[in-house]
Protein backbone atom coordinates (compact mmCIF):
# COMPACT_ATOMS: atom_id res chain seq x y z
CA UNK A 1 0.00 0.00 0.00
CA UNK A 2 1.17 3.54 -0.70
CA UNK A 3 2.29 5.51 2.33
CA UNK A 4 -0.06 8.34 1.34
CA UNK A 5 -3.02 5.96 1.63
CA UNK A 6 -1.93 4.81 5.09
CA UNK A 7 -1.64 8.41 6.29
CA UNK A 8 -5.07 9.51 5.02
CA UNK A 9 -7.10 11.41 7.60
CA UNK A 10 -4.05 12.27 9.74
CA UNK A 11 -2.92 15.87 10.14
CA UNK A 12 0.67 16.12 8.91
CA UNK A 13 3.18 18.96 8.82
CA UNK A 14 4.30 17.91 5.33
CA UNK A 15 3.08 15.44 2.69
CA UNK A 16 4.48 11.93 3.20
CA UNK A 17 7.05 10.66 0.69
CA UNK A 18 5.86 8.69 -2.30
CA UNK A 19 6.69 5.08 -1.38
CA UNK A 20 5.22 1.63 -1.10
CA UNK A 21 4.86 0.13 2.40
CA UNK A 22 4.56 -3.61 3.02
CA UNK A 23 3.21 -3.42 6.58
CA UNK A 24 3.23 -1.45 9.80
CA UNK A 25 4.15 -2.22 13.39
CA UNK A 26 5.05 -0.54 16.69
CA UNK A 27 7.38 -3.40 17.68
CA UNK A 28 10.88 -2.96 16.23
CA UNK A 29 11.52 -6.70 16.66
CA UNK A 30 8.73 -7.47 14.20
CA UNK A 31 9.89 -5.07 11.50
CA UNK A 32 10.62 -6.70 8.15
CA UNK A 33 11.97 -5.04 4.98
CA UNK A 34 9.54 -2.48 3.58
CA UNK A 35 7.67 -1.92 6.84
CA UNK A 36 6.58 1.32 8.44
CA UNK A 37 7.62 1.63 12.11
CA UNK A 38 5.55 3.73 14.51
CA UNK A 39 7.36 4.94 17.64
CA UNK A 40 4.83 4.76 20.46
CA UNK A 41 5.50 5.65 24.07
CA UNK A 42 4.48 3.02 26.64
CA UNK A 43 4.34 2.61 30.40
CA UNK A 44 7.83 1.18 30.67
CA UNK A 45 9.68 2.30 27.57
CA UNK A 46 9.57 4.66 24.58
CA UNK A 47 9.46 3.51 20.97
CA UNK A 48 11.89 6.27 20.03
CA UNK A 49 14.63 4.17 21.63
CA UNK A 50 14.08 1.45 19.05
CA UNK A 51 14.08 3.49 15.85
CA UNK A 52 17.63 2.45 14.97
CA UNK A 53 16.75 -1.22 15.45
CA UNK A 54 13.64 -0.82 13.29
CA UNK A 55 15.68 0.79 10.50
CA UNK A 56 18.31 -1.95 10.79
CA UNK A 57 15.54 -4.51 10.35
CA UNK A 58 14.35 -2.85 7.15
CA UNK A 59 11.92 -0.08 8.06
CA UNK A 60 11.57 2.30 5.09
CA UNK A 61 9.92 5.04 7.16
CA UNK A 62 9.25 5.97 10.78
CA UNK A 63 6.25 7.77 12.25
CA UNK A 64 6.69 9.52 15.57
CA UNK A 65 6.54 12.76 17.50
CA UNK A 66 8.39 15.88 16.33
CA UNK A 67 11.87 16.78 17.59
CA UNK A 68 13.26 13.25 17.34
CA UNK A 69 16.79 12.72 15.92
CA UNK A 70 16.57 11.55 12.29
CA UNK A 71 20.12 10.37 11.65
CA UNK A 72 20.09 7.24 9.53
CA UNK A 73 16.29 7.20 9.14
CA UNK A 74 15.22 6.88 5.46
CA UNK A 75 12.04 8.93 6.02
CA UNK A 76 10.54 10.38 9.19
CA UNK A 77 6.94 11.54 9.44
CA UNK A 78 6.02 13.92 12.28
CA UNK A 79 2.69 13.45 14.05
CA UNK A 80 1.60 15.25 17.20
CA UNK A 81 -0.30 12.28 18.63
CA UNK A 82 1.35 9.01 17.54
CA UNK A 83 -1.17 6.74 19.29
CA UNK A 84 -4.18 8.45 17.72
CA UNK A 85 -2.45 8.40 14.36
CA UNK A 86 -1.56 4.71 14.74
CA UNK A 87 -5.21 3.77 15.14
CA UNK A 88 -6.12 5.50 11.87
CA UNK A 89 -3.05 4.14 10.08
CA UNK A 90 -3.89 0.56 11.06
CA UNK A 91 -7.51 0.96 9.97
CA UNK A 92 -6.40 2.49 6.66
CA UNK A 93 -3.81 -0.23 6.00
CA UNK A 94 -6.34 -3.03 6.49
CA UNK A 95 -9.05 -1.00 4.65
CA UNK A 96 -11.35 -0.50 7.63
CA UNK A 97 -12.57 -4.11 7.95
CA UNK A 98 -14.80 -3.35 10.95
CA UNK A 99 -17.08 -1.41 8.62
CA UNK A 100 -17.92 -4.67 6.87
CA UNK A 101 -19.18 -6.50 9.96
CA UNK A 102 -21.28 -6.02 13.06
CA UNK A 103 -18.98 -5.07 15.95
CA UNK A 104 -20.11 -4.99 19.57
CA UNK A 105 -17.88 -3.44 22.24
CA UNK A 106 -18.29 -4.48 25.87
CA UNK A 107 -16.56 -2.56 28.64
CA UNK A 108 -16.62 -2.77 32.43
CA UNK A 109 -14.52 -4.22 35.21
CA UNK A 110 -16.09 -7.67 35.39
CA UNK A 111 -18.31 -9.80 33.18
CA UNK A 112 -16.87 -8.79 29.80
CA UNK A 113 -15.58 -12.23 28.83
CA UNK A 114 -18.72 -14.19 29.72
CA UNK A 115 -21.00 -11.60 28.16
CA UNK A 116 -18.98 -11.58 24.93
CA UNK A 117 -19.10 -15.38 24.71
CA UNK A 118 -22.85 -15.35 25.24
CA UNK A 119 -23.52 -12.66 22.64
CA UNK A 120 -21.37 -14.46 20.06
CA UNK A 121 -23.35 -17.66 20.68
CA UNK A 122 -26.64 -15.78 20.35
CA UNK A 123 -25.56 -14.28 17.02
CA UNK A 124 -24.59 -17.74 15.75
CA UNK A 125 -28.03 -18.99 16.76
CA UNK A 126 -29.35 -16.08 14.67
CA UNK A 127 -27.43 -17.52 11.68
CA UNK A 128 -24.81 -14.77 11.82
CA UNK A 129 -21.24 -16.20 11.85
CA UNK A 130 -19.63 -14.57 14.89
CA UNK A 131 -16.38 -14.48 16.83
CA UNK A 132 -15.53 -13.18 20.27
CA UNK A 133 -12.35 -11.25 20.97
CA UNK A 134 -10.92 -10.70 24.44
CA UNK A 135 -9.10 -12.26 27.34
CA UNK A 136 -9.61 -15.77 25.93
CA UNK A 137 -8.22 -14.74 22.53
CA UNK A 138 -10.07 -14.85 19.22
CA UNK A 139 -12.76 -17.50 19.54
CA UNK A 140 -14.73 -18.74 16.58
CA UNK A 141 -17.15 -21.64 16.62
CA UNK A 142 -14.41 -24.14 15.76
CA UNK A 143 -11.12 -22.26 16.27
CA UNK A 144 -9.29 -20.35 19.00
CA UNK A 145 -6.15 -18.22 18.73
CA UNK A 146 -4.37 -16.25 21.46
CA UNK A 147 -3.64 -12.51 21.25
CA UNK A 148 -1.88 -11.83 24.56
CA UNK A 149 -4.14 -8.87 25.35
CA UNK A 150 -7.76 -8.30 26.32
CA UNK A 151 -7.87 -5.71 23.54
CA UNK A 152 -4.92 -5.92 21.11
CA UNK A 153 -2.90 -2.97 19.80
CA UNK A 154 -4.39 -1.21 16.77
CA UNK A 155 -2.37 -2.97 14.07
CA UNK A 156 -3.09 -6.44 15.47
CA UNK A 157 -6.73 -5.56 16.08
CA UNK A 158 -7.48 -4.44 12.50
CA UNK A 159 -5.49 -7.37 11.10
CA UNK A 160 -7.71 -9.71 13.15
CA UNK A 161 -10.83 -7.98 11.82
CA UNK A 162 -9.56 -8.32 8.25
CA UNK A 163 -8.74 -12.01 8.67
CA UNK A 164 -12.14 -12.72 10.24
CA UNK A 165 -13.96 -10.80 7.51
CA UNK A 166 -12.05 -12.71 4.83
CA UNK A 167 -13.07 -15.90 6.63
CA UNK A 168 -16.76 -14.98 6.31
CA UNK A 169 -17.19 -13.93 9.94
CA UNK A 170 -19.90 -11.28 9.98
CA UNK A 171 -19.89 -10.22 13.64
CA UNK A 172 -17.25 -9.65 16.31
CA UNK A 173 -18.13 -9.26 19.98
CA UNK A 174 -15.13 -7.75 21.72
CA UNK A 175 -14.02 -6.88 25.22
CA UNK A 176 -12.77 -3.30 25.33
CA UNK A 177 -10.31 -2.66 28.15
CA UNK A 178 -9.72 0.67 29.86
CA UNK A 179 -6.07 0.50 28.75
CA UNK A 180 -7.13 0.14 25.12
CA UNK A 181 -9.52 3.06 25.38
CA UNK A 182 -6.97 5.27 27.10
CA UNK A 183 -4.33 4.35 24.51
CA UNK A 184 -6.63 4.98 21.52
CA UNK A 185 -6.34 1.40 20.22
CA UNK A 186 -10.04 1.27 19.22
CA UNK A 187 -10.54 4.85 17.98
CA UNK A 188 -11.12 3.67 14.41
CA UNK A 189 -13.24 0.61 15.11
CA UNK A 190 -16.74 1.01 13.70
CA UNK A 191 -18.85 -0.12 16.66
CA UNK A 192 -22.48 -1.05 16.01
CA UNK A 193 -23.33 -1.23 19.71
CA UNK A 194 -21.61 -0.77 23.06
CA UNK A 195 -22.36 -2.14 26.51
CA UNK A 196 -21.36 -1.30 30.08
CA UNK A 197 -21.39 -4.10 32.67
CA UNK A 198 -20.07 -2.56 35.91
CA UNK A 199 -17.27 -0.45 37.35
CA UNK A 200 -15.34 -1.41 40.47
CA UNK A 201 -11.83 -0.92 41.80
CA UNK A 202 -9.25 -2.21 39.30
CA UNK A 203 -6.19 -1.06 37.32
CA UNK A 204 -5.50 1.85 39.65
CA UNK A 205 -1.79 1.13 39.25
CA UNK A 206 -2.36 2.48 35.71
CA UNK A 207 -5.22 4.98 36.06
CA UNK A 208 -4.32 6.12 39.61
CA UNK A 209 -7.90 6.95 40.65
CA UNK A 210 -11.48 5.95 39.91
CA UNK A 211 -12.25 9.20 38.08
CA UNK A 212 -9.56 8.48 35.48
CA UNK A 213 -10.66 4.83 35.25
CA UNK A 214 -14.27 5.94 34.69
CA UNK A 215 -13.21 8.49 32.06
CA UNK A 216 -11.37 5.78 30.13
CA UNK A 217 -14.40 3.48 30.14
CA UNK A 218 -16.74 6.29 29.03
CA UNK A 219 -14.64 6.77 25.88
CA UNK A 220 -16.24 3.68 24.35
CA UNK A 221 -19.63 5.39 24.31
CA UNK A 222 -18.06 8.59 23.00
CA UNK A 223 -16.75 6.64 19.99
CA UNK A 224 -20.24 5.53 18.95
CA UNK A 225 -22.11 7.07 16.03
CA UNK A 226 -25.26 8.96 17.12
CA UNK A 227 -27.65 6.27 15.89
CA UNK A 228 -25.90 3.29 17.51
CA UNK A 229 -27.51 1.65 20.57
CA UNK A 230 -25.94 1.29 23.99
CA UNK A 231 -26.67 -1.18 26.79
CA UNK A 232 -26.25 -0.17 30.43
CA UNK A 233 -26.45 -2.02 33.74
CA UNK A 234 -28.48 0.32 35.95
CA UNK A 235 -27.76 -1.80 39.04
CA UNK A 236 -24.25 -0.36 38.96
CA UNK A 237 -23.77 2.99 40.73
CA UNK A 238 -21.99 4.36 37.66
CA UNK A 239 -24.76 3.33 35.26
CA UNK A 240 -26.21 6.82 35.10
CA UNK A 241 -22.91 8.26 33.86
CA UNK A 242 -22.93 5.86 30.94
CA UNK A 243 -26.54 6.65 30.09
CA UNK A 244 -25.58 10.35 30.00
CA UNK A 245 -22.64 9.57 27.69
CA UNK A 246 -24.71 7.48 25.27
CA UNK A 247 -25.14 9.28 21.94
CA UNK A 248 -28.13 7.23 20.80
CA UNK A 249 -30.83 4.85 22.05
CA UNK A 250 -30.21 3.15 25.41
CA UNK A 251 -31.41 -0.25 26.60
CA UNK A 252 -31.07 -0.69 30.35
CA UNK A 253 -31.06 -3.95 32.29
CA UNK A 254 -31.43 -4.79 35.97
CA UNK A 255 -31.88 -7.65 38.40
CA UNK A 256 -34.30 -5.76 40.61
CA UNK A 257 -34.81 -2.18 39.40
CA UNK A 258 -37.11 -0.74 36.73
CA UNK A 259 -35.34 -1.20 33.40
CA UNK A 260 -36.06 -2.01 29.78
CA UNK A 261 -34.96 -5.60 30.47
CA UNK A 262 -35.54 -6.91 33.97
CA UNK A 263 -36.01 -10.09 35.93
CA UNK A 264 -39.57 -11.07 36.85
CA UNK A 265 -38.66 -14.21 38.79
CA UNK A 266 -35.82 -16.70 38.84
CA UNK A 267 -34.49 -19.98 40.09
CA UNK A 268 -30.82 -20.41 41.01
CA UNK A 269 -28.99 -23.64 41.84
CA UNK A 270 -25.50 -25.09 41.57
CA UNK A 271 -26.55 -26.73 38.31
CA UNK A 272 -28.42 -24.04 36.40
CA UNK A 273 -30.04 -20.61 36.21
CA UNK A 274 -33.64 -20.18 35.10
CA UNK A 275 -35.12 -16.69 34.80
CA UNK A 276 -38.30 -15.14 33.51
CA UNK A 277 -37.60 -11.76 31.94
CA UNK A 278 -39.61 -8.76 30.89
CA UNK A 279 -38.56 -6.62 27.94
CA UNK A 280 -40.88 -3.70 27.49
CA UNK A 281 -44.20 -5.45 26.74
CA UNK A 282 -42.74 -8.89 26.07
CA UNK A 283 -42.17 -11.74 28.54
CA UNK A 284 -39.77 -14.60 27.89
CA UNK A 285 -37.61 -17.05 29.82
CA UNK A 286 -33.95 -18.06 29.61
CA UNK A 287 -32.22 -21.16 30.95
CA UNK A 288 -28.47 -21.57 31.37
CA UNK A 289 -25.92 -23.88 32.95
CA UNK A 290 -23.99 -20.77 34.03
CA UNK A 291 -24.72 -20.34 37.72
CA UNK A 292 -24.79 -17.61 40.32
CA UNK A 293 -26.38 -14.17 40.57
CA UNK A 294 -23.38 -12.51 38.94
CA UNK A 295 -23.74 -14.79 35.92
CA UNK A 296 -27.39 -13.79 35.76
CA UNK A 297 -26.12 -10.22 35.29
CA UNK A 298 -24.01 -11.45 32.36
CA UNK A 299 -26.97 -13.29 30.90
CA UNK A 300 -29.08 -10.13 31.14
CA UNK A 301 -26.33 -8.06 29.53
CA UNK A 302 -26.04 -10.50 26.63
CA UNK A 303 -29.80 -10.61 26.11
CA UNK A 304 -30.00 -6.81 26.20
CA UNK A 305 -27.21 -6.46 23.62
CA UNK A 306 -28.95 -8.95 21.34
CA UNK A 307 -32.23 -7.10 21.69
CA UNK A 308 -30.44 -3.84 20.87
CA UNK A 309 -29.23 -5.48 17.65
CA UNK A 310 -32.72 -6.67 16.76
CA UNK A 311 -32.12 -10.36 17.40
CA UNK A 312 -35.35 -12.31 17.98
CA UNK A 313 -36.06 -13.86 21.37
CA UNK A 314 -35.88 -17.43 20.04
CA UNK A 315 -32.27 -16.94 18.98
CA UNK A 316 -31.44 -15.35 22.34
CA UNK A 317 -32.84 -18.37 24.17
CA UNK A 318 -31.04 -20.84 21.89
CA UNK A 319 -27.72 -19.02 22.06
CA UNK A 320 -27.76 -18.79 25.84
CA UNK A 321 -28.64 -22.47 26.15
CA UNK A 322 -25.75 -23.38 23.83
CA UNK A 323 -23.07 -21.96 26.17
CA UNK A 324 -22.43 -24.76 28.65
CA UNK A 325 -19.41 -23.11 30.29
CA UNK A 326 -17.04 -20.20 29.76
CA UNK A 327 -13.40 -21.25 30.21
CA UNK A 328 -12.05 -20.14 33.57
CA UNK A 329 -15.27 -18.45 34.66
CA UNK A 330 -16.77 -20.32 37.61
CA UNK A 331 -15.88 -23.47 35.72
CA UNK A 332 -16.23 -26.83 37.46
CA UNK A 333 -13.15 -29.01 37.00
CA UNK A 334 -13.14 -32.80 37.12
CA UNK A 335 -10.93 -34.09 39.94
CA UNK A 336 -10.08 -37.45 41.51
CA UNK A 337 -11.07 -36.19 44.94
CA UNK A 338 -14.34 -35.89 46.84
CA UNK A 339 -16.22 -32.60 46.85
CA UNK A 340 -16.34 -30.02 44.06
CA UNK A 341 -13.59 -27.92 42.48
CA UNK A 342 -14.22 -24.62 40.68
CA UNK A 343 -11.80 -22.22 39.03
CA UNK A 344 -12.46 -18.57 38.31
CA UNK A 345 -10.43 -15.70 36.91
CA UNK A 346 -11.63 -13.36 39.69
CA UNK A 347 -8.89 -10.93 40.69
CA UNK A 348 -10.72 -7.88 42.04
CA UNK A 349 -12.66 -7.27 45.28
CA UNK A 350 -15.94 -6.99 43.37
CA UNK A 351 -15.30 -10.25 41.50
CA UNK A 352 -14.50 -11.99 44.80
CA UNK A 353 -17.73 -10.70 46.30
CA UNK A 354 -19.75 -11.90 43.34
CA UNK A 355 -18.10 -15.30 42.86
CA UNK A 356 -17.77 -16.29 46.52
CA UNK A 357 -21.09 -14.70 47.45
CA UNK A 358 -22.85 -16.62 44.68
CA UNK A 359 -21.28 -19.92 45.72
CA UNK A 360 -22.14 -19.28 49.37
CA UNK A 361 -25.74 -18.67 48.36
CA UNK A 362 -25.99 -21.76 46.13
CA UNK A 363 -24.03 -24.33 48.15
CA UNK A 364 -25.79 -26.61 50.62
CA UNK A 365 -25.76 -25.22 54.16
CA UNK A 366 -23.44 -27.96 55.44
CA UNK A 367 -20.78 -27.32 52.74
CA UNK A 368 -17.24 -26.41 53.70
CA UNK A 369 -15.81 -23.62 51.53
CA UNK A 370 -12.06 -23.66 50.86
CA UNK A 371 -10.64 -20.71 48.92
CA UNK A 372 -7.19 -20.60 47.32
CA UNK A 373 -5.89 -17.34 45.91
CA UNK A 374 -2.95 -15.00 45.45
CA UNK A 375 -2.51 -11.42 44.27
CA UNK A 376 -0.63 -10.22 41.22
CA UNK A 377 2.64 -8.35 41.62
CA UNK A 378 3.36 -4.86 40.27
CA UNK A 379 -0.35 -4.07 40.49
CA UNK A 380 -2.66 -2.11 42.78
CA UNK A 381 -1.56 -3.00 46.33
CA UNK A 382 -4.59 -1.46 48.02
CA UNK A 383 -7.00 -4.12 46.75
CA UNK A 384 -5.09 -7.02 48.32
CA UNK A 385 -6.41 -6.73 51.91
CA UNK A 386 -9.90 -6.06 50.53
CA UNK A 387 -9.82 -9.35 48.63
CA UNK A 388 -8.56 -11.14 51.75
CA UNK A 389 -11.41 -9.77 53.86
CA UNK A 390 -14.01 -10.92 51.32
CA UNK A 391 -12.44 -14.38 51.08
CA UNK A 392 -12.46 -14.63 54.86
CA UNK A 393 -16.13 -13.64 55.06
CA UNK A 394 -17.22 -16.49 52.78
CA UNK A 395 -14.65 -19.23 53.47
CA UNK A 396 -14.09 -21.84 56.14
CA UNK A 397 -10.47 -22.27 55.13
CA UNK A 398 -8.13 -20.08 53.05
CA UNK A 399 -4.84 -20.86 51.30
CA UNK A 400 -2.71 -17.90 50.22
CA UNK A 401 -0.26 -18.55 47.40
CA UNK A 402 1.39 -16.92 44.37
CA UNK A 403 -0.39 -15.45 41.35
CA UNK A 404 1.90 -13.81 38.80
CA UNK A 405 4.21 -12.06 41.29
CA UNK A 406 6.15 -10.49 38.40
CA UNK A 407 9.03 -8.39 39.70
CA UNK A 408 7.54 -7.75 43.14
CA UNK A 409 8.56 -9.65 46.25
CA UNK A 410 6.09 -12.45 46.97
CA UNK A 411 6.68 -11.87 50.68
CA UNK A 412 5.57 -8.24 50.27
CA UNK A 413 2.50 -9.24 48.25
CA UNK A 414 1.41 -11.77 50.86
CA UNK A 415 2.13 -9.32 53.67
CA UNK A 416 -0.37 -6.94 52.07
CA UNK A 417 -2.90 -9.76 51.76
CA UNK A 418 -2.54 -10.79 55.39
CA UNK A 419 -3.52 -7.32 56.55
CA UNK A 420 -7.09 -8.06 55.49
CA UNK A 421 -7.59 -11.04 57.81
CA UNK A 422 -9.07 -10.85 61.30
CA UNK A 423 -8.85 -14.52 62.32
CA UNK A 424 -6.52 -17.47 61.84
CA UNK A 425 -8.26 -19.74 59.32
CA UNK A 426 -5.64 -19.12 56.62
CA UNK A 427 -2.31 -20.64 55.70
CA UNK A 428 0.41 -19.34 53.35
CA UNK A 429 1.95 -21.78 50.85
CA UNK A 430 4.01 -19.78 48.38
CA UNK A 431 4.47 -22.44 45.70
CA UNK A 432 1.17 -22.55 43.79
CA UNK A 433 1.44 -26.23 42.78
CA UNK A 434 2.15 -27.19 46.38
CA UNK A 435 -0.74 -25.02 47.53
CA UNK A 436 -3.13 -26.65 45.06
CA UNK A 437 -2.11 -30.15 46.08
CA UNK A 438 -2.51 -29.22 49.74
CA UNK A 439 -6.01 -27.87 49.06
CA UNK A 440 -7.04 -30.93 47.05
CA UNK A 441 -5.85 -33.15 49.89
CA UNK A 442 -8.15 -31.27 52.28
CA UNK A 443 -11.33 -31.98 50.30
CA UNK A 444 -14.15 -34.05 51.72
CA UNK A 445 -17.49 -34.96 50.19
CA UNK A 446 -19.17 -31.83 51.55
CA UNK A 447 -16.35 -29.44 50.53
CA UNK A 448 -16.12 -26.91 47.70
CA UNK A 449 -12.70 -25.68 46.57
CA UNK A 450 -12.63 -22.26 44.90
CA UNK A 451 -9.39 -21.62 42.98
CA UNK A 452 -9.29 -17.93 42.13
CA UNK A 453 -7.17 -15.62 40.04
CA UNK A 454 -5.75 -17.50 37.08
CA UNK A 455 -8.68 -19.26 35.46
CA UNK A 456 -7.38 -21.09 32.39
CA UNK A 457 -4.01 -19.32 32.25
CA UNK A 458 -1.20 -21.78 31.60
CA UNK A 459 1.69 -19.78 33.02
CA UNK A 460 3.04 -17.93 36.05
CA UNK A 461 4.82 -14.61 35.50
CA UNK A 462 7.82 -14.71 37.79
CA UNK A 463 10.19 -11.80 37.35
CA UNK A 464 9.83 -10.94 33.69
CA UNK A 465 9.51 -14.52 32.46
CA UNK A 466 6.48 -16.75 31.92
CA UNK A 467 6.97 -20.12 33.62
CA UNK A 468 4.67 -23.03 32.68
CA UNK A 469 1.86 -23.48 35.20
CA UNK A 470 -1.69 -24.76 34.71
CA UNK A 471 -4.13 -24.91 37.63
CA UNK A 472 -6.54 -27.08 35.65
CA UNK A 473 -3.91 -29.64 34.65
CA UNK A 474 -2.70 -29.90 38.25
CA UNK A 475 -6.25 -30.49 39.50
CA UNK A 476 -7.11 -33.04 36.82
CA UNK A 477 -3.92 -35.07 37.28
CA UNK A 478 -3.79 -34.97 41.09
CA UNK A 479 -4.13 -38.30 42.86
CA UNK A 480 -4.57 -38.45 46.65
Amino acid sequence: MLLQEIMQGIELQAPPPDMEVTGLTHDSRQVTPGNLFVALSGQRTDGQKFIAQAVANGAVAVVGPPAVPRDGVPAYIDVDQPRTAYSRMAANFYRHPSRGMTVVGITGTNGKTTTAELVAAILRAHQMPAASLGTLGVRQESAVSATGFTTPEADQLHRIFAELLNGDIRAVVMEVSSHALDQHRVDDVDFDAAAFTNLTREHLDYHHDMDAYLAAKLRLFELLAPDRPTVVNVDDPYGGRFIEAAPGPVITYSLDKPAALQVVNLGLSLERTVANLSYRDEKFSIESTLVGAYNLENLLAAAAIALALGVPVAAIQAGIAAVKAVPGRLERISAHVPGAVFIDYAHTPDAYEKVLGSMNQLAPRESKMITLFGCGGDRDRTKRPLMAAIAEAYSDQIIITSDNPRTESLAQINSDVLQGFTDQKHVVIEDRREALEHALGELTADAILMILGKGRENYQIIGTEKAPHDDVAIVETYRP
